[in-house]
């Protein structure tokens, strides 16, 4: 072969050993090593994944991240899980190997929503700070078979990978206030012939301070029972209004745990109808007390509730129905008690 033909082949071939023997191709992204600290509050562990399965959610958005061996040089995705007002709160730091820090944060109302939020989140802080170039030298290029005169060309540039967008997670604040209204029923002891059904309709309002909440409530109950054993036609009925002062706290994120003191007032009426004679007693019913709730937060607005109250009259009232053949007698009991089930919507405020 001619010199001339056989110093063009070897000057051509060049570029094209560079390129293979770099061990890189068009369109490859090689592997990056990554540190993953994943923390969750104590209490939320059997709820939430462990770091291997928050890895591999991460993966799915940067396939090309892997784990680094303790103590490698390597950025580092600090990942942390903890309640929050709203249910639970997330959040994801990426530290670049030079210090350079981004930190990203969401909520959701539960584990599995809030870690595939955080996958995403992470994926967007990471190109927020982006891998630094490693110091390692590139691969030499080999020697040319033969001394040539010609320049080599150097290689084609190797494309950037393309970003693929992610949309914003917005994070979304429980509003300080809200107000709310309800039905419910109850059963009543204490304050009738004996124990019945009553009916309660309610307004309240809340403030929140993180997990807990302070607020007063406004309720309107009525019940009745006959008194038993008499040939009279006697009826026993309370009409009362309830304040409550209230402090909750929120369990987990659709249950909260509500104490109140209250006090109540209306009237205690006893009617006898019957054999010629009509009477009708009314007297001011007023007593004070403890409450419970426990609330359980449904979809959106709409939550149900189990309430209970425990009261002391400040007065005990009598009720006698008397005829030609019968005397009965009853007296309120010193303590009042009523437990009910309740269903109502909550408005979010200012």
């Amino acid at each position: 072969m001619p010199s001339r033909l056989r110093r063009w082949l070897t000057a051509a071939s060049a570029p094209f050993c560079v390129f293979l023997c770099s061990g890189r191709a068009f369109g490859d992204e090689l592997p990056e090593p990554i540190h993953l600290r994943f923390a969750v509050e104590e209490g939320l562990a059997s709820q939430c994944p462990d770091q291997a399965q928050f890895m591999d959610r991460l993966h799915v958005e940067l396939p090309r991240l892997t784990l680094a061996p303790e103590g490698a040089h390597a950025r580092t995705f600090d990942v942390r899980i903890r309640r929050a007002r709203a249910g639970l709160h997330g959040e994801v730091a990426v530290t670049s190997k030079s210090g350079a820090s981004y930190t990203r944060s969401v909520e959701a109302r539960d584990c599995a929503t809030l870690t595939r939020a955080l996958a995403v989140v992470a994926a967007l802080a990471s190109n927020a700070v982006p891998e630094e170039p490693s110091q390692e030298a590139e691969p030499a290029v080999p020697p040319a078979i033969e001394d040539t005169t010609e320049p080599v060309p150097p290689p084609p540039p190797r494309p950037a990978p393309r970003k693929r967008k992610r949309a914003a997670v917005v994070k979304r604040e429980r509003p300080a206030w809200n107000a709310g209204a309800g039905l419910g029923t109850e059963f009543v002891t204490g304050s009738l012939p004996r124990s019945a059904m009553g009916y309660r309709g309610y307004v309240d309002v809340q403030r929140a301070f993180s997990q807990n909440a302070l607020g007063g409530r406004l309720s309107f109950a009525y019940a009745g029972a006959p008194l038993p054993g008499a040939l009279l036609n006697v009826r026993i009925q309370t009409w009362t209004a309830r304040l409550e002062a209230c402090a909750s706290r929120r369990i987990f994120a659709p249950l909260s745990l509500e104490g109140c003191a209250a006090a109540t007032s209306g009237i205690f009426e006893a009617s006898s109808l019957g054999q010629g004679r009509d009477e009708t007693n009314v007297d001011l019913w007023l007593a004070f007390g403890l409450g419970v709730r426990a609330r359980w937060h449904l979809a959106g607005p709409v939550y149900s509730e189990l309430f209970s109250n425990v009261s002391v009259p400040t007065t005990r009232y009598d009720a006698v129905s008397k005829d030609t053949v019968a005397v009965v007698h009853f007296a309120v009991s010193q303590v009042v008690g009523e437990v009910g089930l309740g269903l109502g919507i909550k408005f979010a405020g200012p």
